[in-house]
C-alpha cells in the first residue's frame, strides 16, 4: 500500500478511547449498553468499567504493543474490555468462541498473544498464552503474574487483528489501526446520520468485524445505545427488535429472511422504529427485499463491505430496492478490473480510500497482492448499470458457465430458492467450470422431491450439476454458510 504503516504514535495507540471519553463525559449517565435480559451500563459506568480492566491488564504485563488474545461470548463486559485495550494501545486478537481448537490455535500461533481473556475453562484455551478470567482482571491485585509481552514488529502497530476468508477456506489476519478505524466509523456516523436517540442492534458476536463495525463504535462514538441481541432464535431477536425500539440494524440477508418467516407466522410484525435495516455481507436478492417489506413493513437498505476495507458501497434511498444496486461511498474510489476484454462493465470490484487496514498481519506477500498501489482488491465481482449504480454478483470463483452464457453462485441460489421447496440452497463453483448444489429441503418436504425440483430447474437454465440433500448446512459464526465445510462433506 502506499500508505506508510510505520506511523504509529503514543498518541494515536487510544485514540478510540479518547474519543469515547469525549461521548462518556456528554452522556454520563445515558444508556450505553443494554441486554435483552435487562443488564445495562450507562456511559460513566462504562467509561469507569474500563479502566478498571485497564488497569488490571496493565498489572498482568500488557503494554502498548502486547498482543491480547480474547474469546468471550457478547457482553457489557466484553465491550469494556476492547474500550480498555484501546486505552493501553494495546493488540486485540479476537478469537470466536464457536471456533474449533485447530482454527483457534492457527490464530494463536499467528499473533503469539501474551495474555487470553476468557469467560470459559482456561484449560480449553489455544497453547502458548497464559489465559485469564475476564472477571478476575477488574479486581487483579498488585501481585498479579508479570507477563512478557510479545510486540509487533517495530512501528507496525495496529489495534485489532481480525480473521477473515475464512469462508473461501484461506483465513488471514487484517491488521487494523486505530486512527484509520476511528477515521472510517467517524465518517459511518456522519453519512448515516447516528445520533443519540438512536438504538443500535447488534445480534452478531462482537469477535467479528460487522458486530463492532456497523454496531458498536458507531454507537458508542456516537452517544447512541448498544443493544446486544442473542441470536439463537429469529423470533426472540424479531421480539428485541421491536421491544427495544431498535432504529439502526444490519444483518445477512439469511438472518432477514428469518425474520420475515418468523414475522410471517404471526401474521406480520411491523417494526416501525427501524430507519436503517441494511444488509451486507452476502448477496440480497430481490426476492428478500419484498417479503421483509411485507411482513416487517421495512425498506431494506443495501450494504457493501470488507474486513480489510470498510464499506465500499451503499444505497441508503428510503424506497423499493429491489433490483437497486449500489454506489460508492464518499471518499471512496472505485473501478472494476474487466473478466473479459469484451466486459468493461463487468468485473472485479477494486476499491481505494484513506482509512482502510493496512493489510495481512504478518503475510507481506498476501498483502501485496490485495493492496496495489493504495487499491484493495475485493474478489467479488460486481456489474456498473447504466444508472451508475453496482451490483453484485458474487466472488471472482463463482463463475459457472450455463446454456450460453454465464450465471454465478449467488443469484442462482436465490434463483434456487425462490423455484424450488428448499429453506436454504449452497452452490459450490467447481474449479474447472462446474458446480455442486448442496440444499436443505422445506419442513416436510421429502429429499427426493427437493432433489427432483432442483434438477428441473437447473435444465431450464442449462446448467448440469449434481445435487446432494441433507437435513442441514453448516454455518460460520457470522452466519454465512461454511463452504469450504460443506465441499469437505458433499464435493
Amino acid at each position: 500500500m502506499n500508505r506508510d504503516v510505520n506511523r504509529a504514535t503514543s498518541k494515536e495507540q487510544s485514540v478510540l478511547f479518547d474519543a469515547f471519553r469525549e461521548v462518556a463525559a456528554e452522556r454520563h449517565d445515558q444508556v450505553a449498553v443494554r441486554t435483552t435480559s435487562g443488564e445495562t451500563l450507562t456511559y460513566g459506568e462504562l467509561s469507569q468499567y474500563a479502566q478498571e480492566l485497564s488497569h488490571g491488564l496493565a498489572r498482568h504485563g500488557v503494554l502498548p504493543g502486547t498482543v491480547v488474545a480474547t474469546r468471550l461470548e457478547n457482553s457489557p463486559g466484553y465491550v469494556a474490555l476492547m474500550l480498555a485495550l484501546c486505552r493501553l494501545g494495546a493488540v486485540h486478537l479476537p478469537i470466536s468462541v464457536a471456533s474449533p481448537r485447530a482454527r483457534a490455535q492457527w490464530l494463536a500461533d499467528q499473533a503469539r498473544p501474551a495474555l487470553l481473556v476468557t469467560s470459559g475453562d482456561p484449560a480449553a484455551a489455544p497453547h502458548g498464552p497464559r489465559a485469564v478470567a475476564l472477571a478476575g482482571i477488574r479486581r487483579t491485585g498488585e501481585g498479579a503474574p508479570e507477563v512478557r509481552p510479545v510486540l509487533p514488529d517495530a512501528g507496525d502497530v495496529p489495534f485489532r487483528l481480525l480473521e477473515t476468508s475464512g469462508s473461501t477456506g484461506r483465513p488471514k489476519l487484517v491488521a487494523w489501526r486505530q486512527p484509520d478505524l476511528l477515521s472510517d466509523r467517524t465518517e459511518w456516523i456522519r453519512l448515516l446520520g447516528i445520533a443519540p436517540g438512536d438504538v443500535l442492534g447488534c445480534m452478531h458476536p462482537l469477535d467479528v468485524a460487522h458486530g463492532t463495525d456497523v454496531h458498536m463504535w458507531p454507537a458508542l462514538l456516537s452517544g447512541a445505545e448498544l443493544l446486544l441481541v442473542s441470536p439463537a432464535a429469529p423470533g426472540d431477536v424479531l421480539a428485541a427488535l421491536r421491544e427495544h425500539a431498535v432504529t439502526v440494524f444490519s444483518a445477512l440477508p439469511r438472518h432477514y429472511e428469518q425474520l420475515a418467516e418468523a414475522a410471517g407466522a404471526l401474521g406480520g410484525v411491523p417494526l416501525p422504529h427501524l430507519r436503517l435495516p441494511m444488509s451486507g455481507g452476502a448477496y440480497l436478492g430481490g426476492s428478500t427485499v419484498r417479503r421483509v417489506r411485507k411482513t416487517l413493513g421495512v425498506g431494506m437498505r443495501r450494504i457493501y463491505g470488507s474486513t480489510e476495507f470498510g464499506i465500499v458501497l451503499g444505497n441508503f434511498a428510503d424506497e423499493h430496492q429491489e433490483e437497486r444496486g449500489m454506489r460508492p461511498l464518499p471518499g471512496v474510489e472505485v473501478r472494476l478490473a474487466p473478466l473479459r476484454p469484451d466486459t468493461p462493465r463487468l468485473g472485479e470490484l477494486i476499491a481505494r480510500s484513506t482509512a482502510t487496514a493496512t493489510g495481512y498481519y504478518g503475510n507481506p506477500e498476501a498483502t501485496a497482492a490485495s493492496f496495489q498501489d493504495g487499491w484493495y482488491r475485493t474478489g467479488d465481482v460486481a456489474e456498473l448499470g447504466p444508472d451508475g449504480e453496482y451490483r453484485l454478483l458474487g466472488r471472482v470463483g463463482d463463475a459457472i458457465p450455463a446454456g450460453d452464457g454465464v450465471v454465478f453462485a449467488p443469484p442462482l441460489e436465490e434463483t434456487l430458492a425462490d423455484r424450488c421447496p428448499v429453506r436454504e440452497v449452497v452452490v459450490l463453483a467447481g474449479a474447472t467450470g462446474g458446480a455442486l448444489i448442496v440444499a436443505a429441503p422445506s419442513p416436510g418436504v421429502p429429499a427426493n422431491e427437493a432433489a427432483d425440483s432442483l434438477a428441473a430447474v437447473l435444465e431450464d437454465i442449462g446448467l448440469a450439476a449434481p445435487v446432494r440433500i441433507t437435513d442441514e448446512i453448516p454455518h460460520t459464526p457470522v452466519g454465512k454458510p461454511d463452504r469450504p465445510r460443506v465441499r469437505e462433506l458433499y464435493g
